[in-house]
């Protein structure tokens, strides 16, 4: 399966900020999940802004080279990581953006105890620490969680849905994502939500 991916064209996902190639990530085998699109789309929206202006939510980008960023991750150490709970999380200032990527769907959700609430009150925290937002969820992870998401603080949510197991990705009606499951028929999320606030669209 990898050397086809290593001998084909990079390929792209038509999203609503255009077409994106995708990053494969080899050594780190993103291709075989969601972050293949998720990473993808993140670099391009990140692409060109000053790291002082980003929060990050959930410690993903530093693993695609993107750093020196404010990130808070609970659970996760990292040089430069603020290990605070994001709906505890006040800052002195507003930032430009923030960004998550699949993480808000394990907020009290795999917390003891569980709290099915937590993770749209840290979506609405979240929103409210920056002007634009980018935050993406695998599909069906957190199936409650899921249908609170799309009807969040975004000028769009998108549903990108995966069509191979050689990491193709494709745009779909937001109405399929009930439809799909977490870990069937591919390994991780096999679709994700996208959604965006205050970015310049394609």
């Amino acid at each position: 399966m990898l050397p086809l991916l290593l001998a084909g064209p990079r390929r792209t996902v038509e999203t609503a900020f255009g077409a994106i190639p995708l990053e494969y990530g080899f050594r780190t085998w993103w291709w075989r999940t969601e972050r293949c699109v998720e990473i993808a789309i993140a670099k391009h929206v990140l692409n060109g802004r000053e790291a002082s202006s980003v929060l990050e939510v959930g410690n993903v980008l530093a693993l695609a080279g993107v750093a020196g960023h404010a990130v808070v991750d609970k659970y996760e150490p990292g040089p430069g990581v603020l290990n605070v709970d994001i709906i505890d999380f006040q800052p002195a200032r507003r930032y430009d953006i923030a960004v998550s990527i699949s993480t808000l769907e394990h907020v009290g959700f795999d917390e003891h105890p569980q709290d099915p609430e937590k993770a749209t009150v840290a979506l609405a925290h979240l929103a409210g620490l920056a002007d634009q937002l980018l935050v993406t969820i695998p599909v069906g992870y957190n199936r409650e969680f899921d249908g609170r998401f799309v009807e969040g603080p975004f000028d769009v949510v998108e549903l990108l849905v995966k069509t191979s197991r050689l990491g193709r990705w494709e745009s779909r009606p937001i109405e399929q994502a009930a439809s799909i499951r977490y870990g069937s028929p591919y390994s991780c999320g096999n679709a994700v939500l996208v959604g965006s606030r205050g970015l310049s669209r394609a």
